[in-house]
């Protein structure tokens, strides 16, 4: 990844949403992980819906699979717990990240 991002020729350099889709962040996709000190995790998953426009094959790598596909009560939850709502329905992308607990318009 570090050599990716480090590419001199810009052409042949990957993206940043690339370097965000790449395996190593993997873990950081799936439910449940946790800081090492055993906190949750900061909202990751926050795209605007320009970031989501740059490259939409990557956002069903970027948002994870239970957050795109969870119901409204598994998105509320997951929103309590750090990570953005809006995230879960990628079909509908709210201009600016909302806040939990509201809806785009």
């Amino acid at each position: 990844l570090v050599s990716q991002l480090l590419e001199y020729t810009p052409s042949a350099r990957i993206t940043p949403l690339q370097a965000c889709s790449h395996k190593f962040f993997d873990e950081l996709r799936q439910p449940g992980t946790r800081l090492p000190n055993n906190r949750e995790l900061p909202p990751l998953f926050n795209f605007t819906e320009h970031e989501l426009k740059i490259q939409p094959s990557l956002n069903s790598i970027l948002i994870p699979s239970y957050l795109r596909n969870s119901s409204i009560a598994e998105r509320s939850e997951a929103c309590d717990s750090g990570a953005i709502a809006a995230a879960a329905a990628p079909d509908v992308i709210p201009a600016e990240p909302q806040p939990c607990g509201s809806s785009a318009t």
